[in-house]
């Protein structure tokens, strides 16, 4: 059962040598991190760059898991590629675009896949808190257990999960009360 909002977050970044850092949170192992390799830094440590766009991948699979378990939907397996592009803007260095390429194997009310996708986008806090243009694309893989009858129309391709849905008011189950 989740807890009240507002929940509270805390991470404690420990400087341990030149640009290199312990990141710590209370009950999980701490990370190693520090520069991009693209400047210069070691290429051994997690760079905020990645660990931006892993908390991006991490978001939609366990948003995407709370409404595939709503819709009755069985994950069997995910995998959230996170691409990005850094450049030079008037406004400084700045992520210009982001790829989260998802692969994902399911099973159960595959008919609704679609809609739980769908709502994963809309709702993914990391994904609704960038200001970059994130282009999510998706691929779906049924479980053999599937009848070709009960498979949403784009099955088996590539579907693009688009800006330009509106969830309606029964669909939210994530809205403040």
């Amino acid at each position: 059962m989740p807890s009240q909002f507002p929940h509270h977050y805390r991470a404690t970044v420990t400087r341990t040598h030149p640009s290199r850092s312990r990141v710590e949170a209370d009950g999980v192992a701490p990370l190693s991190a520090g520069t991009s390799r693209h400047f210069d830094g070691d290429a051994t440590t997690w760079s905020p760059e990645q660990l931006l766009l892993s908390s991006l991948g991490t978001g939609m699979l366990t948003t995407f898991e709370a409404f595939a378990a709503r819709d009755g939907i069985e994950v069997s397996a995910f995998t959230a590629v996170a691409s990005g592009e850094v450049e030079r803007t008037a406004d400084g260095l700045e992520f210009t675009s982001i790829v989260l390429s998802i692969d994902l194997t399911v099973g159960g009310n595959v008919g609704a896949v679609d809609r739980a996708l769908e709502d994963a986008k809309a709702f993914c806090l990391i994904l609704t808190s960038l200001k970059v243009p994130v282009m999510v694309e998706t691929q779906v893989t049924y479980e053999s257990t599937v009848a070709p009858a009960s498979r949403p129309s784009y099955a088996g391709g590539l579907a693009l999960v688009t800006d330009d849905w509106t969830p309606a008011e029964e669909d939210l189950d994530l809205r403040a009360s």
